[in-house]
């Protein structure tokens, strides 16, 4: 993933706060990089409920525009 992926991504579960048209390789990695957090039992569907951590939120906005 590239970076600017990475920053569409979460600027995406902000607004949204669901992790639409995201693989799920690309969620386990944002999840291992502790920038997302998958709400409890929602790690199965296709579409899972997320929330930005504290790093995931300081990262988006100090890469907004």
């Amino acid at each position: 993933m590239k970076h600017e992926d990475v920053v569409l991504m979460l600027r995406m579960i902000a607004d949204t706060g669901e992790a639409t048209n995201i693989s799920m390789e690309d969620l386990i990695s944002l999840k291992s990089y502790n920038l997302i957090e998958i709400e409890a039992g929602q790690e199965n569907y296709k579409s899972p409920a997320c929330t930005l951590t504290k790093k995931g939120r300081v990262m988006l906005k100090s890469n907004s525009k």
